[in-house]
């Protein structure tokens, strides 16, 4: 899915860096931070910078494309100032000098973005074979605790957040349908378009309240989740938005091996029940999030091959999906792929 910068070549990628830090390097002029140096991270919904001042001070500097909504990104920082007044440590805003929290950057070529600056959180990224399993349990009550903070959230006038949901999903269902030759044959996509079916006819069915829809992160993956001894703290909030908590839920597990996800859930559990019925939920939203993940790095062609040794076991999850078999905590080994 588009995101904005231009990345699906070596070309287009390496030109979109050159212009983004450009445009860092002139934005930074608009903030009373006396930095020193500046790496950087990675290219998503936005192009990250880590930015140091001195050896104590660490910021995040992110460049939006013009395209994406600026009211999106404020709001976006609203949530994040809410989640701090309720404790939480998440990333802070830095206003510019014009006490603003967006800033208008540019290159010399007049490519136009805009800035954003955060404090850096603190922490260290592990990879999920490393993550313990109380680790693990603790990025669950993360979450949890990320959903409690917003059970009374209520945003102002204006404050503009994506919902993940039936309309999303169908956004990003047709997306695939257009451009899943890429790595997904005729065949194979009559049975993602059976599973999307299946995941469309069941969302129609939620009933959305306070204890199971809100404000969610909608990106948690052991990428946004840093430890800083031996405690989480959820970064990136760039995908965050309105939708149901397992659909929260099912975008953190998808990367976890199986018995790891039932780690996650009991230590959601620690702070917040789930309901008897939560997992048959769990699995649509499964199901939901691998078709939208697929959807959006369809176009990418530094993606393909990846996307293309992935479809055996992504295809036998579908099939266990639409058979009715259990998949989410099954190993590999006991996924049938016939």
């Amino acid at each position: 899915m588009n995101n904005g910068f231009r990345i699906d070549t070596d070309i287009n990628r390496s030109l979109t860096l050159k212009q983004t830090k450009q445009a860092a390097l002139n934005a930074l002029q608009e903030y009373d931070i006396d930095w020193s140096s500046i790496y950087f991270i990675q290219v998503s919904e936005h192009v990250t910078f880590r930015i140091e001042s001195g050896e104590v001070e660490k910021f995040l500097l992110r460049i939006h494309p013009e395209s994406k909504s600026r009211e999106e990104t404020v709001s976006e920082l609203e949530w994040l100032a809410a989640l701090r007044r309720k404790g939480l440590i998440v990333p802070e805003v830095v206003l510019n000098r014009e006490g603003a929290f967006v800033t208008d950057t540019a290159t010399s070529g007049g490519q136009r973005y805009y800035a954003t600056l955060l404090r850096w959180i603190e922490g260290e990224r592990l990879d999920k074979r490393v993550l313990t399993d109380e680790s693990i349990r603790k990025i669950g009550a993360l979450m949890a605790n990320l959903h409690e903070a917003s059970v009374d959230f209520r945003p102002n006038n204006g404050f503009a957040r994506p919902s993940w949901g039936s309309q999303s999903f169908q956004r990003d269902w047709e997306h695939l349908q257009r451009h899943h030759r890429h790595f997904i044959s005729d065949e194979a996509i009559e049975l993602y378009t059976m599973a999307a079916a299946k995941v469309a006819s069941h969302l129609d069915t939620l009933e959305p309240n306070e204890q199971n829809y809100g404000m969610i992160h909608a990106d948690l993956h052991n990428g946004n989740v840093v430890f800083h001894d031996d405690e989480p703290f959820a970064i990136d909030f760039g995908r965050c938005g309105f939708g149901y908590h397992l659909y929260d839920m099912a975008q953190s597990i998808m990367g976890l091996r199986p018995s790891q996800r039932e780690l996650f859930i009991e230590g959601y559990e620690r702070v917040r029940k789930m309901d008897d019925y939560a997992i048959q939920i769990l699995e649509c939203f499964f199901i939901m999030s691998i078709i939208e993940a697929y959807s959006f790095h369809a176009e990418n062609a530094l993606e393909i091959e990846g996307l293309i040794e992935e479809q055996p076991y992504a295809q036998a999850i579908l099939r266990a999906y639409m058979n009715g078999e259990p998949f989410m905590f099954q190993p590999l080994d006991e996924v049938s792929f016939s």
